[in-house]
């Protein structure tokens, strides 16, 4: 059973992938008495936009319940003491990075605690902006060429099985994952991300690096304040290293919790 102080891991995959990504380091997390959500987004890019509101709410209703809170009765005594509710870590994964901060505000709203937050080779949050406005001019050209009638491919298919088969050797589990992934539209990356912010008391946040490709976006994190972890792994590292993925998890959550605590 998970320790009645153990913060729930929320771990949110990116909406370019499936929650798939997820589902290694979960089972692990589980097997070790974490208790764990995986939110599914990929329903809440179908039929028509805007998206982000679509993908919080999505992420928001699969977060499992808060705790109930028990009221006191002024007819017992002694008087039953409100519980709080249990708090949460969120943890995202790639392009979920932008849809932490105001998936933070959404679950403080809802009396759900966040404890703290997890950008696991994220991208940084851009409120404000879109998806095509903060990536490289290259690979937004890149991107907006493959779209056909406002669809996008699934993502692994914007660049060469060989990049894809480095990450994932395996052909076994690059055909899992590849089942996962969907397709997107185009208006999603076009499509301004909320106006959150990243939590302002940077010791709730943190930054775990899988792969030199985010170092940049690490070394940024770092500098404003915020905790990083760098791992020697790779992007997809989540899938080829569950233990060693949950290992880093476990450890920044247990950060938040010592804070919490201290």
């Amino acid at each position: 059973m998970p320790a009645r102080d153990q913060a729930e891991l929320v771990l949110v995959h990116s909406p370019l992938t499936g929650d798939v990504t997820w589902g290694p380091v979960a089972d692990v997390l589980r097997a070790r008495g974490r208790a764990v959500s995986v939110p599914s987004l990929t329903q809440a890019l179908g039929g028509r936009g805007p998206y982000y509101p679509k993908l919080l709410a999505t992420a928001a209703e699969q977060t499992g319940p808060p705790r109930p809170h028990v009221r006191p009765v002024a007819s017992l005594a002694p008087v039953i003491p409100v519980v709080p509710a249990a708090p949460v870590v969120l943890v995202g994964h790639s392009g979920a990075g932008p849809l932490l901060p105001a998936l933070r505000e959404r679950l403080a709203a809802g009396r759900r605690p966040v404890a703290g937050t997890v950008y696991a080779d994220a991208q940084w949050p851009h409120p404000g902006q879109s998806w095509l406005q903060v990536v490289p001019e290259d690979l937004r050209a890149q991107v907006v060429a493959l779209a056909r009638d406002g669809q996008l491919p699934p993502w692994d298919q914007w660049f060469s099985e060989e990049v894809l088969a480095e990450e994932l050797p395996d052909p076994e589990v690059r055909a899992w994952f590849r089942a996962g992934v969907p397709r997107l539209p185009l208006a999603y990356l076009e499509e301004r991300a909320p106006g959150a912010d990243v939590d302002p008391d940077h010791s709730r946040s943190a930054y775990l690096r899988l792969s030199p490709t985010y170092e940049e976006t690490a070394m940024r994190a770092e500098a404003i304040g915020h905790r990083v972890l760098r791992r020697t792994s790779h992007h997809l590292g989540l899938v080829t290293d569950p233990e060693g993925t949950a290992d880093a998890i476990e450890k920044l959550a247990h950060g938040f919790a010592a804070r919490r605590n201290g």
